[in-house]
């Protein structure tokens, strides 16, 4: 995995990790590498290097969870006996934390996994080390690495180990379509650099003054939003399915993205018949339910809109963008990414302007879903029916 500098970086690490996970055992280690990513000065401030530490664990326990869960009754314990994947992050920047070199000598390690487009892959020889720094992150890929690191192995007596790929999600995304909603803007990112760098690296204008003569937006006391951050026709769809709190981040980046004065939001909640291929799809809340609690929500977050918003039950994969041209903005998950660029195709077939994709990378995805709840809820209710007894 590589450090992160944007949103897309954080999502094709966790889909590195995900996929490593789901292909470990039980008892299994997990050696996580974080690198600095390709052709980039690795200037990482050990504070933020720390931060992400903590988010990679975070992410790592969610995803161990799941897999002990849904493995549940499965012969296999890690390591420390809890049943969990014994999981260790090696930052190459951290202060005395082991090298990759260390690592890939290991005796018990069997596979790798990652990206094709990952600098510092490990060479045979000295001839290869024009690939490192090569645009695209070393000659050959994953592939390539795994048959490097065999050779060295195979010299020390070991094993071969084997290569899982993992393509990364983000890779195709158009830049033009897709803000990702975490990323800096370019006011805050050069408020940050002067905060960080000071004025002799990063220039002679202070913060205060970038702010004061910046143009944007301002809200209620000085929360400052450049105007293409704004749109004027936004649109969020979901099963909203017991509204948990990856629901809430969603509707709540959906209403922080309306122009305040002259925009609108329309909420699309998926149908009961577009649900009923869903797992415990007998525990899905109806339609009429689940819309209720999007109002409820969407009143209390922000009553100003109450009158330039719309909550209503869709039947088909697109919604009201996929037949009104004047939406402007959709915000969905990094995971249904891929469903708002068909939609954009799907409306440029119609001669529509496409739509900015505002994506928000989702945290927590094995714990904090629909789906996951109403495990939750049918365990709740198997535990009930057997805890009852008649006297």
């Amino acid at each position: 995995m590589t450090f992160p500098r944007s949103s897309p970086d954080r999502i094709d690490n966790e889909a590195i990790l995900q996929k490593a996970m789901s292909h470990a055992r039980n008892d299994a280690t997990l050696s996580i590498v974080l690198r600095c990513g390709d052709n980039l000065p690795h200037r990482t401030p050990l504070s933020s290097l720390r931060r992400y530490l903590g988010e990679v664990y975070s992410i790592a326990w969610d995803a161990a969870c799941e897999k002990a869960v849904s493995e549940e009754g499965n012969s296999q314990y890690s390591a420390n006996g809890s049943g969990l994947l014994d999981v260790i992050i090696y930052p190459q920047s951290l202060p005395n934390a082991a090298p990759e070199k260390w690592l890939i000598l290991r005796p018990n390690l069997e596979c790798i996994c990652g990206t094709d487009f990952m600098m510092g892959w490990h060479s045979i020889a000295p001839s290869s080390n024009k690939y490192l720094n090569k645009s695209g992150g070393g000659w050959g890929g994953l592939s390539a690495h795994c048959d490097a690191v065999n050779a060295d192995r195979s010299g020390h007596g070991l094993e071969p180990i084997e290569a899982l790929l993992v393509n990364a999600p983000t890779s195709s995304a158009p830049s033009t379509d897709v803000i990702f909603l975490e990323d800096e803007t370019d006011l805050e990112s050069k408020a940050s650099a002067h905060d960080e760098l000071g004025e002799s690296e990063a220039g002679n204008t202070n913060t205060d003054e970038l702010l004061e003569n910046d143009n944007s937006l301002g809200i209620l006391g000085g929360v400052r939003m450049e105007d293409s951050s704004l749109f004027e026709a936004v649109a969020v769809g979901g099963t909203f399915d017991g509204l948990h709190f990856g629901h809430r981040k969603l509707l709540t980046l959906a209403v922080s993205s309306v122009d305040p004065n002259t925009g609108k939001l329309v909420v699309g909640v998926t149908s009961d018949e577009m649900l009923k291929n869903k797992e415990l799809s007998s525990l899905i809340p109806p339609i009429d339910e689940r819309i209720k609690g999007v109002k409820k929500f969407l009143d209390n977050l922000a009553p100003g809109l109450k009158n330039t918003r719309k909550v209503i039950a869709i039947d088909n994969a697109f919604g009201p963008p996929g037949r009104d041209p004047d939406f402007d903005a959709l915000v969905l998950s990094h995971e249904t990414l891929k469903n708002g660029l068909n939609l954009n195709e799907f409306r440029a077939y119609k001669g529509f302007p496409p739509m900015k994709l505002l994506c928000t990378q989702r945290t927590e995805p094995n714990s904090m879903s629909s789906t996951a709840l109403r495990r939750m809820k049918k365990r709740k209710k198997d535990d009930d029916d057997t805890n009852f007894y008649m006297i």
